[in-house]
């Protein structure tokens, strides 16, 4: 008689089973946000000022415009992201173009380092009030959505190299259903986050940009 598998214990495989590719794609966001501070950091002076009264002339006008942009602000969030998640995803599925992902992960952390890098020099403790509700709501379901479904499509890159080399076939048909599946679960993150994006961090900015 076979023994039952605890949810805990069939987690805890598949994390053993998938350490190395999350990790290497967490490592490459977190590569792309260190330089993308850097460079926020290293951009000439004359860069810096233009950028610096464009971020002002946006916060004086923001509360004047929030209602009216929320809508578009959230289709907007929505469809950049879901453009992001279904290359990357094509990506690993092709095989050829798995190293892509990475590529994308490392853009996706230099935007979100040099906003908050840009935002932190500018303004000091207030920037860092503001990289923290402008910046980290709604990726705090964009980021997963992006990594687990591209880890899905990677495993199922992977499976097909393996396939390759293997006397036997390597039946690939459950992992593409399972990648499908976990795409479906990041659709769901981005239309959580482009709600956040869209009502609640504007919220959050409009109430700090009162006091700037």
């Amino acid at each position: 008689m076979l023994a039952k598998t605890t949810p805990k214990e069939a987690f805890t495989h598949y994390l053993r089973k998938h350490v190395l590719t999350y990790t290497i794609l967490s490592v490459m966001l977190i590569l792309g946000v260190i330089f993308g501070a850097l460079s926020a950091k290293v951009l000439p002076d004359e860069e810096k000022s233009e950028l610096a009264q464009d971020l002002t002339a946006f916060f004086r006008g923001f509360g004047e415009t929030m209602q009216v942009a929320a809508v578009s602000a959230s289709q907007q969030g929505f469809y950049g992201n879901l453009k992001t998640v279904f290359i990357g995803w094509l990506l690993g599925l092709s095989v050829i173009g798995a190293p892509g992902i990475g590529v994308l992960l490392f853009l996706r952390g230099f935007t979100i380092g040099f906003t908050v890098g840009f935002l932190v020099l500018q303004m000091a403790s207030r920037g860092v009030l503001l990289a923290f509700v402008s910046v980290l709501p709604q990726n705090l379901f964009i980021i997963p959505a992006l990594i687990l479904s591209f880890e899905s499509s990677l495993t199922f890159a992977k499976i097909v190299i393996e396939d390759r080399f293997r006397s036997t076939r390597i039946p690939l048909y459950p992992q593409f259903l399972l990648s499908c599946i976990t795409l479906v679960g990041a659709l769901a993150l981005l239309g959580i986050a482009s709600i956040v994006e869209g009502f609640i961090t504007p919220v959050f900015i409009e109430l700090i940009s009162r006091h700037m």
